[in-house]
């Protein structure tokens, strides 16, 4: 008997969820709130929910409450998901440290998971730590050779810390594995001086 009811609780709150995620798609973040915060009400205790009630207060700016379900996920266990909300969350905060702890959390049960390889570079990048960003993506890539944001970070942080060649090696590199970023390729790399030096 409990076996039928507890599939038949779980394909209802996978219901729930896929109808809240319709309702976020809909741009209707509150009706998603609600319909999470009932189910929850209701006793639909799986992570999924709670995660996913989180990620919804976390696009509607409502970072408080989106901190408080991702803490009471990592309260269970410290899976990836949720420690790369919580350090979204504490960047959003200013809280660089937090999430670089956050991220490599992630990396130490994961270290091939794109999202926190990337967010530990942007991080130590947007902190003025361009040698721990650089080492953060250097050895993303030997784990992952075919991440092409992962090249285009890289030639960020290069051209950053001036080294135009290196930036220029990346940028190939990441657009040989995904042509279709050279639409997101913004501002402009040359040796040429611009019509402003000229003058």
């Amino acid at each position: 008997m409990c076996d039928k009811e507890c599939k038949d609780t779980e394909e209802m709150g996978h219901d729930i969820t896929e109808e809240a995620r319709k309702m976020l798609e809909a741009g209707n973040g509150l009706g998603a709130i609600a319909l999470l915060t009932q189910a929850i009400a209701q006793g639909d205790g799986r992570r999924e929910t709670l995660l996913l009630r989180a990620r919804v207060f976390a696009a509607m700016g409502c970072a408080k409450e989106a901190e408080e379900d991702t803490d009471q996920c990592l309260s269970d266990r410290e899976d990836e998901d949720a420690c790369l909300l919580k350090a979204a969350l504490r960047l959003g905060q200013d809280d660089t440290d937090a999430a670089i702890t956050y991220y490599n959390k992630v990396k130490e049960k994961n270290p091939q998971n794109a999202e926190a390889c990337l967010g530990l570079s942007r991080t130590y990048a947007a902190s003025h730590r361009l040698d721990l960003a650089l080492a953060a993506m250097d050895e993303a890539l030997e784990r992952l050779p075919d991440f092409a944001e992962g090249y285009k970070e890289r030639g960020r942080i290069k051209f950053l810390l001036h080294d135009q060649a290196g930036a220029m090696e990346d940028l190939k590199r990441a657009l040989a594995l995904s042509p279709e970023a050279a639409k997101e390729v913004e501002g402009h790399f040359t040796n040429l001086p611009t019509p402003d030096q000229m003058q």
